[in-house]
């Protein structure tokens, strides 16, 4: 969690004691996104922290929006603030999370936020679907192993009990993709609405964002630049 200054750094600048990623469902710290924005933020001085939120064996068969958060949310209590996230997908939903629960946190970047996350699995289960998962798992593509594991039903349990869309009071950052078919672009918006903090920039692009990599950390890197959170 330390922070990389480079030796032509500005004294007068505040770099935050963590700037966190968050990475999504199913990723990892080796995703292509959280490597590519670490490599460029390290390029410009500043260390981007990438945590697996589903550490060990079974850590994801195991996880759940609150074990996920509390990764999170250990490692900026074990470092002096001010504090931003970077956060995508689910990642992002967490992101927003943290910072309506923590004052520590000034800044967040909100890539593809998985709001309203349980609502809009919970409305395609059918009660069969329901059934099997909560009896033996449901199986899903983990993208950072590349292979198929079962998610136990406490993910989804879990999941009711935390806000569809969090109360967020810092400036925000939201991007999402106009052709994304995994989060409605009407859900960001909808958090943005409610969240004067808030704004949403729209890109031609889908769910992974991976064609707007370089607007993504230029814009992210102004954002948190304009606060003197980052260089």
């Amino acid at each position: 969690m330390s922070r990389n200054r480079g030796p032509t750094a500005n004294p007068s600048v505040t770099t935050p004691a963590v700037l966190l990623y968050l990475h999504g469902f199913g990723s990892g710290p080796s995703s292509f996104k959280a490597r590519t924005l670490a490599e460029r933020f390290a390029a410009s001085g500043v260390q981007l922290d990438v945590p697996d939120l589903t550490p060990g064996h079974d850590g994801f068969e195991r996880s759940s929006p609150s074990s996920m958060l509390a990764v999170a949310e250990r490692l900026l209590a074990g470092a002096p603030p001010p504090h931003a996230i970077i956060g995508s997908s689910l990642g992002g939903y967490l992101a927003a999370v943290a910072a309506s629960r923590d004052p520590t946190i000034e800044r967040l970047v909100l890539l593809a936020p998985a709001f309203r996350v349980f609502e809009r699995w919970d409305r395609k289960l059918t009660r069969a679907e329901r059934e099997e998962w909560s009896a033996r798992g449901r199986e899903v593509f983990h993208h950072a192993s590349g292979r198929n594991r079962r998610l136990g039903w406490q993910f989804h349990e879990d999941a009711k009990g935390w806000p569809s869309l969090p109360d967020v009071r810092v400036p925000t950052l939201c991007i999402a993709g106009r052709r994304d078919e995994t989060v409605p672009l009407e859900d960001v918006a909808a958090f943005v609405a409610r969240t004067p903090t808030a704004r949403m920039l729209e890109v031609d692009d889908g769910h992974e964002l991976a064609l707007s990599l370089d607007r993504i950390f230029e814009e992210a890197r102004a954002f948190l630049g304009a606060s003197g959170l980052v260089e």
